[in-house]
């Protein structure tokens, strides 16, 4: 069986501008990261098939604020000299925002299309993974052995299921559960998109410099 290293979290770092890495962090990975766009409503290229019910063809937040946060995985440093190798998983990113912290999606958070019907927890998994499909480039798990990972552009999102008081459209603050890591944004702002899916306004798919 592989055996993965893992890491304990460095509180306090993730605020840090990407210039400002202490090159004596030898235990810490560090995620370069940019928050692309943040969007209002997913339409499925493919529907999703749930039981007992229609094809869903979208999807919308049940609190009419909440929005997707879309980010991509730039660079991945993994060359301290105590890290043999660090287990990136996409389910383990989360927003920080203030106190709250926001990660997979949950049940009973989102409209299915524009009916009273919400997602429930026997079929939030299929929500999940449709909307990946629309959002999500690159894997969502992989083992990255020693060394440092350029112009990955790994897409990726995190749904915000309401409103964050006095957020303005800035980037958001990522941080990885579970591993030493320091996560790093480039500073650029997020689209604001009405809806991803087919016909829909394009997301970047690549890390601005």
């Amino acid at each position: 069986m592989r055996k993965l290293i893992m890491y304990a979290l460095v509180p306090g770092l993730l605020t840090a501008g990407c210039g400002s890495v202490d090159t004596g962090l030898r235990n810490t990975v560090v995620l370069h990261y940019q928050h692309v766009a943040n969007v209002h409503r997913i339409d499925f290229t493919n529907p999703v098939a749930l039981p007992n019910r229609a094809p869903v063809q979208f999807v919308l937040p049940l609190d009419s604020h909440g929005f997707w946060a879309v980010f991509l995985l730039c660079d991945l440093d993994v060359t301290g000299a105590n890290i043999p190798s660090f287990y990136f998983d996409a389910d383990r990113l989360r927003v920080q925002y203030g106190d709250q912290r926001f990660g997979p999606l949950r049940p009973y958070t989102l409209r299915l299309e524009d009916t009273a019907d919400i997602n429930s927890r026997f079929d939030t998994q299929s929500l999940a993974d449709g909307i990946a499909a629309e959002l999500q480039r690159g894997p969502s798990s992989q083992v990255f052995r020693h060394g440092y990972y350029a112009g990955l552009d790994y897409r990726f999102a995190i749904y915000i299921p309401r409103a964050l008081p006095d957020y303005s459209g800035d980037q958001l603050r990522l941080r990885y559960e579970g591993g030493q890591t320091l996560a790093l944004g480039n500073g650029y702002p997020p689209a604001d998109i009405a809806f991803a899916g087919p016909g829909g306004s394009g997301i970047a798919a690549h890390c601005l410099p």
